[in-house]
């Protein structure tokens, strides 16, 4: 079972849980979804006392995956897609 835990600078927070190993696939879902603008996010695999908890970043990492280069295009693209979306109206 592993856990990632997002935190966003209001101070929220949002839980993802799964069973088993996370895969790359499953990592860049939940960061997508739940980590684009979360101020931390921590993978915990557990049992607790067998794994440290760790950045969501360095876990992507470890799956082949680079978390802050897809943070910035998806960010990038999202600020373009509003922009175009205003000249429209």
């Amino acid at each position: 079972m592993w856990k990632i835990f997002f935190t966003y600078r209001d101070k929220s927070k949002c839980t993802v849980t799964g069973k088993g190993t996370i895969t790359p696939g499953l990592a860049v879902k939940y960061l997508y979804r739940y980590g684009l603008h979360a101020a931390e996010s921590i993978y915990q695999q557990y049992p607790k006392k067998d794994h440290e908890p760790v950045p969501m970043e360095e876990k992507m990492r470890e799956l082949g995956v680079d978390a802050t280069e897809m943070k910035t295009a998806v960010l990038q693209a999202e600020t373009l897609l509003d922009r175009m979306q205003g000249e429209g109206e």
